[in-house]
């Protein structure tokens, strides 16, 4: 038998792999395993623990945690003699994407062992440390640097040894804000789909085909959801995580249960905002408290309404952006009737969407941010841009001349030239909307069709994409990896809301 400790050896084992099976066998050789070919049976070239009941949505390594923590590959894979797959092989693959970014390299130097050596400058330069001595390597170019000296620059030393990395060719990062602070300005950056192919909801409505339950969730709502059907009983996956769920239920909510579950999938980050998955997971940690509350309130005397906006689901509910007065609203109502606030969120949620459409962005509480850095102010521009473009047009629609690059900025070519005279704009404009309603309707049309995303020309578009600052996309169709404007690649996006 082959040397089992060499991961593309262990790859080679599943050529019989079933293609619908719950866990893909990339995953499953990189955690050590290779397949027994007895079904889904797999076992480990160290420790020889096997595995053959896979769910979906399976952390392959977890489990060989769990199976055997003193296993020799699950205590330093990189020191137990595995040879993992060539560069060639891997360099493209989600798990080699995720060193380029600088958080998850700083988080790689927890037992970093030289303190003469900033972890951060490290980061910083593109390096990651893979627990071998004091040796670091690039995640552009693989260069591994090691022996550090007190006065090392990690990013000099990088370019004297590596000059035509790109990360070299790049400079030294500028300072950015921490990632929180990345979340709350809206800005999510960018990781490839599990199963790109189902990336556009109209790819994952087809494959509902053959739903088998259509009467207890709906095959549109689900892939709405970012989930795809694998023709197995009533298992769906998400494109974007690889989640898995079953065994749905009348009342279940896609999006509910997608948050609930995989509260770090990108898709529903993109979708539904931060603030609604940790209001889910809040609710689930607090859901048996809350029961013990609602049998004990009820005997406790009327709270005034100051003391009620005070609790924990009204500061939730406009940590999401809710507005305060209708909050107000619904929390008076509420004591009046019941002599007691809303007890969790969702139920203060409801109260307050009934009368108010809820936005997960605010653009000018977005736009108002007193954050300093380079990233806020960019985004802030390119969305500023895009608003007042937009608002001019609506508000003075016979002022447009030109066309430029930007979408939202097409206008139709039959729009009558006007004087740039400020004083004859508005008799211009009012002698257009008299004589010619027939081309002001078509250049509304045009103008809506503009608001249209670019790729399914259907839903609005709401998706910014960094660094390209092009507007083309809706949710649903925003996880692709290049703009389709100028094809550049996608490094971020930032949600909002024309109105």
């Amino acid at each position: 038998m082959s040397d089992m400790k060499v991961e593309e050896n262990r790859l080679q084992t599943f050529a019989q792999w079933p293609s619908d099976a719950p866990v893909c066998p990339d995953r499953i050789a990189k955690a050590g395993f290779y397949a027994t070919g007895n079904a889904l049976e797999v076992q480990c070239a160290w420790c020889e623990k096997r595995i053959s009941g896979w769910e979906y949505g399976d952390q392959v390594f977890s489990r060989h945690r769990r199976l055997d923590p003193l296993c020799t590959f699950v205590i330093n894979p990189m020191q137990s003699g595995n040879i993992p797959r060539p560069t060639s092989h891997s360099s493209n693959s989600p798990i080699a994407d995720d060193w380029k970014n600088e958080e998850v390299r700083l988080r790689s130097f927890a037992k970093w062992p030289v303190p003469f050596v900033s972890p951060i400058t490290l980061a910083k330069a593109g390096f990651y440390f893979f627990n071998l001595e004091d040796r670091v390597k690039c995640a552009w170019c693989q260069g591994v640097v090691g022996q550090w000296e007190p006065d090392d620059d990690p990013f000099i030393v990088h370019e004297r040894f590596f000059p035509t990395c790109p990360r070299v060719v790049l400079g030294p990062n500028i300072d950015i804000p921490a990632g929180d602070r990345i979340s709350e300005l809206g800005i999510q950056t960018t990781r490839p789909p599990k199963m790109a192919k189902y990336t556009s909801l109209d790819a994952r409505t087809r494959t509902f085909t053959q739903w088998p339950i259509p009467e207890t969730q709906r095959s549109d709502v689900l892939a709405q959801a970012g989930f795809y059907y694998q023709g197995n009983q009533d298992e769906v996956r998400c494109f974007q995580c690889d989640g898995g769920l079953k065994c749905w239920l009348p009342h279940d909510d896609p999006w509910h249960e997608h948050a609930k579950w995989f509260p770090k999938c990108q898709f529903v980050q993109l979708m539904k905002g931060q603030a609604y998955i940790n209001s889910i997971q809040e609710t689930i940690v607090t859901e048996h408290e809350s029961q013990a509350s609602t049998r004990t309130t009820r005997s406790q005397p009327t709270m005034s309404l100051e003391e009620a906006m005070a609790t924990e689901p009204v500061r939730q509910a406009l940590q999401m952006g809710l507005h305060e007065g209708r909050i107000r609203a619904a929390t008076k109502q509420h004591l009046e009737h019941r002599g007691r606030p809303y007890e969790t969120t969702d139920d203060l949620i409801r109260a307050v969407l009934s009368g108010q459409v809820y936005n997960e962005v605010d653009l000018d509480d977005f736009q108002s941010s007193r954050d300093s850095s380079a990233i806020e102010r960019h985004v802030s521009d390119i969305i500023g841009y895009l608003v007042d473009s937009s608002a001019q047009r609506i508000s003075t629609p016979g002022e447009i001349e030109e066309s430029s690059s930007t979408p939202l900025d097409e206008v139709p070519q039959d729009v009558p030239s006007v004087s740039v005279d400020s004083k004859s704009n508005s008799d211009n404009t009012e002698n257009h909307l008299k004589q010619d309603p027939q081309s002001l309707e078509e250049e509304n049309r045009k103008l809506k069709d503009a608001r249209l995303c670019k790729i399914c020309m259907d839903e609005e578009i709401s998706i910014v994409f960094l660094p390209c600052a092009h507007l083309a996309s809706c949710g649903q169709c925003a996880s692709v990896g290049n703009c389709p404007i100028c094809r550049g690649v996608i490094n971020g996006r930032v949600r909002i809301f024309l109105s």
